[in-house]
C-alpha cells in the first residue's frame, strides 16, 4: 500500500509539473486579449479588424482589443507581436506586405515565416490594372504593343518601391518582355491623384480604391490579378486569360501569434477566426473593402506566408529593391 501511495503522489507531482502550460490553454483566455495592427487607425486594416475582433471577442468571451502601431513596412507593429509572450493574448494582424518587407528592408528583426503561430486568414483581394480613358490605351494588348513600339516612355504610378502594384508591375515587364517607367510616390493618394489627373497614364490599384472612378468613367480597367474575373467588371480579361498565369495575385491579411503560442490555444483562436470570417456583417465589411473572404486553418495560412515569402523575396532581390 505504501508503494502504491507513493507512485501514485509522484505521477500527480509529474502532472503538476508537466502540465502548467496545457492547464493554461484549457483555461484561455482569461482576460482581454490584443491585436496588434501594424497600420493606422481608420485604414483598410483597421477597418477590417475591428469587426473581426468584436466577432471573436463573442466567441471567447474575453474583450479582444486593437491596438495600432503604423510604421514603414509594418516592422514595428509586428515585431511587438512577433517578441510579445506566447501566452494567446498578444496577436498580430499580418499580411502579404510582410511578405515583402521581409526582403526590402535591411535586419529586420523577425522572421514573418519562422517567429509566429500562424492562425489563418481573414480575406484577399486582387488588383486592377487601370489607365486613364484619354491615355490612348484601350486594351491590355495596347499597352504592350505601346511598350514595345516606345521602351521606357510609358509611365506608371504606384504607392511606392516595393509596393504591391509595383512588384505586379515588375512581373509584368518580364512575362510581357516590355519596359516601363516606375513613378514611385509616397502612398497611394497622391499617386492616384497624379493617375486621375492624367500627370501618369497608368497605376495597379486594389479594387477599393479603384471601383468608383471606374464606375464614374474618370479610369479603364485593363486586366486583373484574380484568378477569375471580377462581377464588378465582367467584361475584363484575368492576366491568365490574356497568358499571363504568373500576375495571378491577391494580397491577403491575416492573424498570428507568437511563436511557442500553445496548440490548443491556436486552435481556439482559428476557430473564433474562422466564425468571425463567415459572419455575414464581416463578410459584407470585407466586400466593402474589395476583399472576399479567405478562411484557413493554421496549417494552410503558414503555408501561404512562407510560399508568398519565397515569391516575392525573389523578385524584390533580382530587382535589387531596398527600401532603406
Amino acid at each position: 500500500m505504501k508503494l502504491l501511495r507513493y507512485l501514485l503522489a509522484l505521477g500527480a507531482v509529474g502532472l503538476t509539473l508537466a502540465s502548467p502550460s496545457q492547464a493554461q490553454s484549457v483555461d484561455w483566455p482569461t482576460r482581454a486579449v490584443r491585436i496588434i495592427v501594424p497600420a493606422p487607425a481608420g485604414g483598410p486594416y483597421d477597418r477590417i479588424i475591428r469587426p473581426v475582433a468584436q466577432h471573436m471577442s463573442q466567441m471567447l468571451k474575453q474583450p479582444v482589443v486593437v491596438d495600432n502601431r503604423p510604421s514603414a513596412g509594418n516592422i514595428v507593429g509586428t515585431q511587438v507581436g512577433a517578441t510579445a509572450a506566447p501566452d494567446g493574448y498578444t496577436l498580430t494582424m499580418t499580411g502579404m506586405l510582410n511578405t515583402i518587407a521581409q526582403s526590402m528592408y535591411d535586419n529586420v528583426p523577425f522572421d514573418i515565416a519562422k517567429d509566429f503561430e500562424h492562425i489563418g486568414s481573414i480575406g484577399e483581394g486582387p488588383q486592377w490594372l487601370v489607365v486613364r480613358p484619354d491615355a490612348n490605351i484601350n486594351s491590355f494588348q495596347d499597352l504592350v504593343q505601346q511598350a514595345k513600339r516606345e521602351p521606357g516612355k510609358l509611365n506608371y504610378a504606384t504607392s511606392g518601391a516595393g509596393s504591391s502594384g509595383h512588384l505586379v508591375m515588375e512581373l509584368l515587364q518580364r512575362a510581357a518582355g516590355i519596359q516601363l517607367t516606375h513613378v514611385p510616390y509616397k502612398g497611394g493618394a497622391p499617386a492616384l491623384q497624379d493617375v486621375l489627373a492624367g500627370v501618369v497614364p497608368a497605376t495597379v490599384l486594389p479594387i477599393s480604391a479603384a471601383v468608383t472612378h471606374v464606375q464614374s468613367g474618370k479610369l479603364k480597367v485593363l486586366a486583373v490579378t484574380s484568378p477569375q474575373r471580377s462581377p464588378l467588371v465582367p467584361t475584363v480579361p484575368t492576366f491568365a486569360e490574356l497568358g499571363y498565369k504568373q500576375l495571378t495575385v491577391n494580397s491577403w491579411v491575416g492573424l498570428s501569434a507568437p511563436k511557442g503560442t500553445p496548440a490548443p490555444v491556436v486552435r481556439k483562436l482559428s476557430a473564433a477566426l474562422q466564425g468571425a470570417v463567415n459572419d455575414p456583417a464581416i463578410l459584407k465589411q470585407l466586400d466593402v473593402e474589395g476583399l472576399i473572404p479567405l478562411v484557413s486553418s493554421p496549417e494552410q495560412y503558414t503555408q501561404l506566408v512562407r510560399s508568398d515569402t519565397e515569391r516575392w523575396g525573389q523578385l524584390v532581390r533580382s530587382l535589387h529593391i531596398k527600401a532603406n
